[in-house]
């Protein structure tokens, strides 16, 4: 009987958890874009603006959307961190998948913490644009009060208006743009089908392994398992490309 060992290799365990990182990098890009739309909804539903001869109050309004673009502005340069993150999380999956070494070394376990730690980071800069999101939530809500009671049409606050709501949409159109660059719709059914096809081969693998299988039964596993690797190197090296492709555009 062959021991477990045999069957868990270091590609067995590389290809699964490449499949694990980039599944949870495709839920906090939509976690960012739900949370991206929120904001924008609420800042459509930024009423009519009314005004009289209240300075003081119109002030307090154009300060407030000038601080909701600051955010913005922001918020780009957190989603640029996020890409290199990403981008550099796909490069160490590559270095861990390029190993020829049986077994899990220490040098191999150094790139998998690594890999942890990156994407901790990346869970970081997410609850940051989460925070700054519900800061400029907040003040937007509190100079929405102070406008029910004007008068007179700002046209000046219309225009701003207009500005933030623009900004908003480049940002979204940013997100979704990076994500159908990395095609994460359909790469998140191809990993969940090859994930299940690579625990079914181990499974075959042990359940052959008990029952005395012929070396020629074992070899033609290892084909099999050594063609889905095969299959998985080939969509990744696509995604990078994509990645990079949408990155120049």
């Amino acid at each position: 009987m062959m021991p477990i060992q045999e069957f868990l290799t270091e590609k067995v365990l590389s290809l699964l958890a490449i499949d694990l990182g980039l599944i949870i990098l495709l839920a906090w890009f939509f976690i960012l874009l739900l949370i991206l739309r929120e904001f924008r909804k609420f800042a459509y539903g930024f009423t009519r603006s009314k005004s009289d001869s209240d300075e003081d109050t119109l002030h307090l309004c154009q300060q407030s959307v000038e601080n909701a673009l600051n955010y913005t502005a922001e918020h780009s340069s957190t989603l640029n961190d996020l890409i290199i993150i990403q981008k550099a999380l796909e490069q160490q999956v590559s270095l861990i998948k390029n190993s020829s070494s049986q077994g899990i070394s220490a040098e191999d376990q150094a790139s998998i913490d690594e890999l942890n730690e990156k994407l901790s980071k990346s869970h970081k800069l997410i609850r940051k644009l989460k925070g700054d999101l519900d800061k400029s939530v907040k003040g937007l809500r509190v100079t929405r009060k102070k406008l029910f009671a004007q008068t007179d049409t700002v046209d000046s606050l219309k225009e701003e208006k207009a500005t933030i709501e623009k900004e908003f949409e480049q940002l979204e159109a940013e997100y979704i743009k990076i994500s159908k660059a990395g095609d994460f719709y359909e790469m998140a059914k191809n990993y969940q089908a090859e994930k299940k096809e690579l625990l079914e081969t181990i499974e075959k693998y042990k359940e052959q392994a008990k029952q005395g299988g012929t070396s020629v039964d074992v070899e033609a596993m290892k084909k099999q398992l050594y063609h889905i690797s095969k299959e998985k190197d080939f969509i990744e090296q696509r995604y990078l490309q994509l990645l990079e492709e949408g990155k120049k555009e």
